[in-house]
């Protein structure tokens, strides 16, 4: 039997902010047979699974999903399966909802027949403070398709399930998985809006995110990335005119992570040899010579290109020696150079 909605909440490590995430949930002013919360504990290894047991038997809506580790694009896509919501939604499991929100972001999208409805979000950080950031994605007002509209990755966006269909977040893709998926969905959209009514709270947690976007298994899941966009492309919308400029610019934000965190970070031939033999098979050189605005000579030969890039490190290495001498900062050693 169907309900209104699914919301999707996958699970790991996560001890100190479930409670408080779920909590926020099901307080949500909405019948418990409107809609089911489902909750993969994708093998946390702390205390996460005893809290969902708990809630579970507590709260008739909570569905505990547990599962071996497999990352949280298989939790999400175990939840996708378990989904009887006519809506799917996603929370992560150390973000909250807004008291009372919930019954008017959703009818918004149910009043409107949307296919997709990208919600308000407030960043704060651990102190439940808020951060500026800006998360809007359109207008109250505007439904577009979903080639024109927007798109944002963060969970708090509202789908029809029959846009979603046998489509799931792609395995091995550690950081932008997200992206994936939903560029996927959004390109069947034909109503997708957005909705100023503050709803989500998403944490800013202090993390290695940083550090880990740099390293090769991040390289490779983007190359898988590229690769699925390219084959979603072909095997949907050859030829569609409005769908290569959408396409494109998913497939130019990837090539800029690439660029940022690889190519130009690390300055190994490899990387750099790798990504431009993928650009001329897949005939993307404009693309690529679109980013040269912001990576100087990346569409030029590495030898051009490494001899650039080392120049422009020592010039911006020469401007800060520069500024700190005129601010009486002279460097304690050679390293500081």
């Amino acid at each position: 039997m169907s309900v209104r909605l699914s919301i999707i909440v996958p699970v790991y490590n996560v001890e100190p902010y479930l409670e408080h995430c779920l909590q926020s949930i099901v307080s949500q002013p909405l019948a418990p047979s409107d809609y089911e919360v489902l909750v993969i504990n994708d093998g946390s290894p702390d205390g996460c699974a005893a809290i969902i047991d708990r809630l579970a038997k507590a709260y008739p809506q909570i569905i505990a999903i547990h599962q071996n580790n497999q990352g949280v694009s298989a939790a999400r896509n175990a939840g996708l399966d378990r989904a009887r919501g006519t809506v799917v939604t996603f929370v992560d499991s150390d973000d909250s909802l807004e008291p009372n929100s919930l019954p008017a972001v959703l009818e918004r999208f149910e009043a409107t027949d949307l296919d997709i409805l990208y919600a308000h979000i407030q960043a704060i950080d651990e102190n439940d403070n808020p951060v500026a950031h800006d998360y809007t994605v359109g207008f109250d007002d505007v439904v577009d398709t979903g080639f024109r509209h927007s798109r944002r990755t963060f969970p708090a966006t509202f789908y029809r399930k029959s846009i979603i269909g046998m489509h799931r977040f792609p395995l091995g893709i550690p950081i932008g998985e997200d992206t994936v998926f939903n560029l996927k969905v959004q390109a069947f959209a034909q109503r997708v809006s957005y909705c100023s009514l503050p709803y989500y709270r998403y944490l800013l947690r202090g993390n290695s995110a940083t550090k880990a976007v740099k390293t090769d298994k991040a390289y490779r899941g983007f190359r898988q990335a590229l690769d699925e966009i390219i084959d979603f492309q072909k095997a949907y919308f050859l030829g569609h005119t409005a769908a290569s400029r959408y396409f494109d610019a998913q497939l130019l934000l990837f090539l800029d992570r690439i660029a940022m965190h690889h190519v130009v970070y690390s300055l190994k031939a490899s990387y750099f040899n790798d990504i431009t033999r993928w650009v001329r098979a897949h005939q993307l050189e404009s693309l690529w010579v679109q980013l040269s605005a912001t990576y100087p000579a990346i569409h030029r030969p590495y030898i051009v290109f490494w001899l650039v890039q080392h120049s422009l490190r020592w010039k911006q290495r020469l401007r800060i020696l520069l500024w700190r001498i005129k601010q009486g900062l002279l460097p304690r050693n050679k390293n500081e150079v």
